[in-house]
């Protein structure tokens, strides 16, 4: 059986390159998720008759965990991601917590090429968060409304960091291909 101790120094670094990868995908992900609904009604006043009631109403009620609650708000009662998106979300959770509990036991054998398809998917699930809150945060500013915005492409800053994360580790495995 393979061990971190027989990697090469190339090996090494590719692996914990990913790993870091994986926890930054996920905690972008997860910082759009609980902590601007819990802002937004934190930070709003609801009256009678309203779409929105408490967070306690609209969020807790869906789910006894937390963020699988704010998941199906986002899906059901925000329209802001759909079934696939939350498949993609918790892929990449399970991902993100076997290599943060078992890392020294998976990195010897980590074959980074099979998780393509799940970053083509996180790539569009953080997209679309992304772009959702950006629009939440800056299309009622009076100021951006006198400006014309292509709101279909507008990418928040969490995306902006994503893309070059993601850009930096094409380039590692870029180099280690050209080798």
């Amino acid at each position: 059986m393979i061990s971190v101790q027989d990697l090469s120094s190339e090996q090494l670094t590719r692996g914990l390159t990913y790993a870091g990868l994986v926890l930054v995908g996920f905690e972008l992900v997860k910082g759009m998720i609980v902590g601007p609904i819990k802002a937004f009604y934190a930070n709003s006043t609801f009256v009678q008759g309203m779409l929105f009631k408490s967070y306690e109403e609209d969020v807790l009620a869906r789910h006894s965990n937390e963020f699988e609650a704010c998941l199906l708000y986002l899906r059901d009662f925000m329209e802001a991601i759909d079934s696939a998106d939350m498949v993609t979300i918790q892929e990449l959770r399970t991902h993100r917590n076997e290599l943060a509990h078992e890392l020294v036991v998976r990195l010897p054998t980590l074959r980074i090429d099979e998780y393509r398809v799940l970053w083509e998917k996180v790539d569009r699930t953080l997209f679309k968060l992304s772009n959702y809150r950006t629009r939440m945060e800056t299309g009622a500013d009076p100021e951006l409304q006198t400006i014309e915005i292509d709101w279909e492409t507008m990418k928040g800053h969490e995306y902006l960091l994503f893309e070059h994360v993601m850009e930096r580790v094409t380039l590692l495995n870029v180099k280690r291909n050209d080798a």
